[in-house]
Order: structure tokens, then C-alpha cells, then sequence
């Protein structure tokens, strides 16, 4: 079995004006800093932006999974009646400013490609094919054919512009854990849901109630479609706005945001849990662990554990038992 190219990060939406050829722009940088690349050339390519996470060789599973640690390669897009030269001088200039990694190195341009119409629509698919998840959860795009095997849970996402597909180390490991620990009739806040990916894998291992909650207008979109397409539309509960912690309380709360998000609302997430409710966040690198355990301590969440893939980081922490609802 071989890598296929997989992007986290889906394209945008694609331009109304249409062109016969298309430039695509490439450059290698740490898979730490792909997000930061990506939005750098999001501002400058109005075909769309794709990354392209490195992998290793699982041998639990005989299969490629992210590797964190990697390399990634960001692809950009832009009509070939643009002027490169001047595009790429400009992101040159952007990336030597941004805050890149110390470890990473500097960024390694590739070659220009110039690809057809035709081509240009299809291009960025290749980076995105099944992706297995844990013991038994399959991520895939509505272009890739999958037989299920039995026990498995299929989960199907296409790329659009709200965050989420399963690739990025983050998703992979709220996903495992979510399969682990979300039990049959238990109710879900997925705080910062995005296209909703773990929102539906929550409906899918037996939730009995999810909330998807985000304050981005276009993730609420691209959950309720998700939802409609896995038919969980009854189970998950798309809502656009904050946490609430006086309006409900959960049983698990997967938050895959950030580490600064996660201490801002750290006052907020142990009185939305039940007394004994779990908490899974993410989106967070090594560096952070510490200061968040300290942080969700203090809360009244005990940290049980730490997962790990490549640089990233998640925490799985629980609401003390008798704390009041």
C-alpha cells in the first residue's frame, strides 16, 4: 500500500469566471506551519488551497496515516494569465515575515505546473481518499467507492470550506477517542464544529443528542449538510453561537479549537459537563500541554490522559464525580 496525497484543509469555494489553464503554485514547509502557509495563499489563489500532510507507515495497521512531524506540501491555484513572478515573490515575502517554526527550515518552493480546465477541476481529489481512524472508523469522500467490512462506522465528508475531513492530526485524534469513550445514549456538545465531522461520528457511535455548536455561520452550513448526508439529521442539532453553560449539560464535550480558545473558555466547559462528563480537546501542540492541564485543573477537570500525533496534541479530562450539575 502507498501514500496517497490527502489535504485537511479543503478548497475554497471555486471561482464563477472560468479560465482554459491554470498555474499550480507549490511549496514544501513543516507540517506544523502547512495552516499558516495555506492561509498566506488562500489571500493570493482564487482557485482554491490544498495541503498536502506527509505520512508514515503504520504497521499495526498496514496502512499511511499523518505523520505530524513531516513535512507537508501546500498546493495553490491561480489562471495562468496571472502573473506568477510577481505572486510568488509576494508569498515569498509573506512567509519570510510569518511566524514559522525554528525547526522547520525554510520553505521549499517546487515548480510551477500549468494543468487544464479540465484537469484544474479534478486536481485537488487526488489529495483526498479513505482514511481509517481508530479501530474502526472510515473517513471518505463521496467520489471514493468503500465496501464496508463488518463493525465499521463510515463516515462521509467532501471537502468545502469549513474545517475538518479526518486528515488533520487533531480530527484523527478527537475521532479515536470519541470511538472509545462516547457511549450508547449519551449526549455530545462538539464545541466548534466545522464541517461536523465529529459531530456525526458521535450521532454514528450511539449518541443520543449532539450539539454542534460554532459561531462561524458557514461551519453551521456545512454541518447541517454533513449531518443530511451521513442521515443523522435527527440525532445532531447544528447552532450558531457561544457556549452556555447555564443552558444545558453534557456527557462529552469534544472541543477541537484551540489552546487559547480552550483557556478562555476553560471557566465554561466543567459546568456544561455532568458530574462525571468527559472532555476531549485538541487543536494544541506540545508546548501548550502543560499550561492547559494546569488550566483545566483548576476548573474542576482532571486531566486523564494525553494523546499524541506527530507535534499535536489532545487532552481527555473529566468533571469531578461530585461536582454539582
Amino acid at each position: 500500500m502507498t501514500p496517497r496525497g490527502k489535504a485537511d484543509r479543503a478548497l475554497q469555494s471555486m471561482p464563477e469566471a472560468s479560465t482554459d489553464a491554470w498555474l499550480e503554485v507549490a511549496v514544501e514547509v513543516a507540517g506544523i506551519d502547512a495552516e499558516l502557509a495555506a492561509d498566506l495563499l488562500r489571500q493570493a489563489c482564487s482557485g482554491g488551497v490544498a495541503i498536502e500532510p506527509g505520512h508514515r507507515l503504520d504497521p499495526e495497521i498496514d496502512a499511511y496515516v499523518v505523520d505530524g512531524d513531516a513535512p507537508a506540501l501546500v498546493r495553490g491555484y491561480i489562471p495562468a494569465s496571472e502573473d506568477y513572478g510577481r505572486l510568488r515573490r509576494s508569498l515569498q515575502v509573506a512567509l519570510k515575515m510569518a511566524p514559522l517554526s525554528a525547526t522547520g527550515g525554510p520553505p521549499k518552493w517546487r515548480r510551477v505546473r500549468r494543468i487544464r480546465e479540465a484537469s484544474w477541476r479534478d486536481a485537488w481529489k487526488k489529495h483526498f481518499g479513505i482514511q481509517r481512524i481508530g479501530r474502526a472508523l472510515i473517513v471518505r469522500p463521496s467520489w471514493v467507492d468503500y465496501k464496508l467490512k463488518g463493525g465499521e462506522t463510515v463516515i462521509q465528508i467532501d471537502p468545502g470550506m469549513a474545517f475538518g475531513t479526518g486528515q488533520h492530526p487533531t480530527t484523527a485524534m478527537c475521532l479515536s477517542a470519541l470511538e472509545e469513550l462516547v457511549r450508547p445514549g449519551a449526549s455530545v456538545l462538539d464545541l466548534g464544529s466545522g464541517s461536523g465531522i465529529l459531530s456525526i461520528a458521535a450521532a454514528k457511535l450511539g449518541a443520543a443528542r449532539v450539539l454542534a455548536l460554532d459561531i462561524d455561520p458557514q461551519a453551521i452550513k456545512a454541518t447541517s449538510e454533513n449531518a443530511l448526508i451521513n442521515g443523522v439529521s435527527p440525532i445532531v442539532e447544528p447552532r450558531e453561537g457561544p457556549l452556555d453553560p447555564a443552558a444545558e449539560t453534557f456527557d462529552v464535550i469534544v472541543a477541537n479549537i484551540s489552546g487559547l480558545t480552550l483557556t478562555r473558555l476553560s471557566p465554561d466547559l466543567a459546568p456544561s459537563l455532568n458530574a462525571g462528563g468527559l472532555l476531549i480537546a485538541s487543536g494544541f501542540l506540545e508546548d501548550a500541554v502543560e499550561g492547559l492541564r494546569r488550566t483545566f485543573e483548576a476548573a474542576d477537570l482532571r486531566v486523564e490522559r494525553v494523546l499524541d500525533e506527530g507535534v499535536w496534541r489532545a487532552i481527555v479530562a473529566r468533571r469531578g464525580a461530585n461536582s454539582p450539575s
